[in-house]
């Protein structure tokens, strides 16, 4: 009762969010240390200080483990990094453990400041992964045991728009496979620099174990997305508005178990923009994209403007190939607000023991 208890007052005081806590709330002289050679801490219940020794050229995650009510408050100070945290986290929709927070480091070292308020203790873990990761194992090697799955990592937080998206959903949601997440960055980041275009929003992919989300709280999303092989992005719109996850035509009931978009009422989506990413991302896995499942109203039109971006030299025949009548593109109802991308391979090995 004195956990929940307090939680729902700090809660209603604005005490949850990155960046709620003053980190100089905390003693100085009493800093618990997490690097690369020592990656975990247990930290008591309280308001602790945490020094976050980031690994270099890497994708690392932070991650708050222990007791779902537990964290009060978690503020964060220090360079670029810090920064981004604060200004472009993922949407945390319930304040639960375990929070979750992905960024890329560059060659330059780098140190965050956590302060993390909770009233039971917890466990703070750095889960570092590289390019180097992302290398397809054998079947064979799989099956013998000498190679594993290739990690799954969660979604950096951009460092600003220039990277071509945003995350929309929370942290712990939005893990996939290395490549699959290495992947589709670069597309994003290429599709933004083509279009010179807003940031098209990344919904869920796995929970940050491998599950499908929201998993961890009894309310299963999706009959798929897991082992980190599937993600949901928005539409990109041309409608003056953000392209986040929302509806672009009147969506009516096709069957008693069908939901879809009435022929002709598509609006607002840049189609252009739309075969373009799913374009890159063919040519940037070739080969490994297995499905795209969107409404058919839109993937009638991919399958229109294909072409034209393949004249123009904007896809490549890889891309045209995935695009066409007989590629990846599946019509799936319920795909009214966004697209699904399925990636082959192994299911990713979660970091997380």
């Amino acid at each position: 009762m004195f956990s929940a208890g307090r939680r729902k007052l700090l809660s209603a005081a604005g005490a949850l969010g990155v960046g709620a806590l003053s980190l100089g709330a905390a003693p100085a002289d009493d800093i618990t240390a997490i690097d690369g050679d020592t990656p975990r801490a247990v930290l008591p219940g309280g308001r602790c200080r945490l020094r976050v020794s980031l690994p270099t050229s890497a994708i690392v995650t932070i991650a708050i483990l222990g007791p779902r009510d537990a964290l009060l408050g978690l503020g964060i100070s220090g360079g670029r990094i810090a920064n981004r945290l604060r200004r472009r986290r993922p949407l945390e929709e319930d304040g639960l453990l375990p929070r979750m927070m992905t960024v890329m480091t560059e060659a330059e070292s780098e140190a965050l400041d956590l302060i993390v308020e909770t009233v039971d203790p917890v466990e703070v873990v750095m889960l570092t992964a590289r390019a180097s990761d992302a290398t397809e194992p054998t079947p064979q090697g799989l099956k013998n045991g000498s190679e594993q799955p290739r990690p799954l990592i969660g979604f950096p937080v951009p460092s600003s728009d220039r990277d071509g998206y945003q995350i929309a959903s929370a942290a712990r949601y939005v893990f996939a496979r290395i490549d699959v997440v290495l992947s589709m960055i670069s597309a994003f980041e290429k599709t933004r620099k083509k279009f010179d275009s807003d940031p098209i929003a990344i919904s869920d992919a796995s929970q940050w174990d491998g599950k499908r989300p929201k998993t961890d709280i009894n309310v299963v999303r999706h009959i798929s997305h897991q082992g980190g092989c599937d993600v949901d992005i928005a539409l990109p719109a041309n409608d003056t508005f953000p392209s986040t996850l929302r509806d672009h035509c009147r969506g009516v009931r096709l069957t008693e178990d069908r939901f879809g978009c009435s022929p002709g009422t598509a609006k607002g989506v840049d189609f252009e923009r739309l075969a373009f990413l799913l374009g890159t991302f063919a040519e940037e896995a070739p080969g490994r994209i297995v499905k795209v499942f969107l409404d058919d109203a839109y993937r009638r039109e991919v399958i229109r403007v294909a072409p034209t971006l393949h004249e123009k030299k904007l896809i490549k025949e890889a891309g045209l190939v995935a695009l066409g009548e007989d590629g990846v593109l599946v019509a799936s109802p319920w795909h009214t607000d966004h697209v699904h991308v399925r990636f082959s391979g192994e299911k990713g090995r979660t970091l997380f023991g």
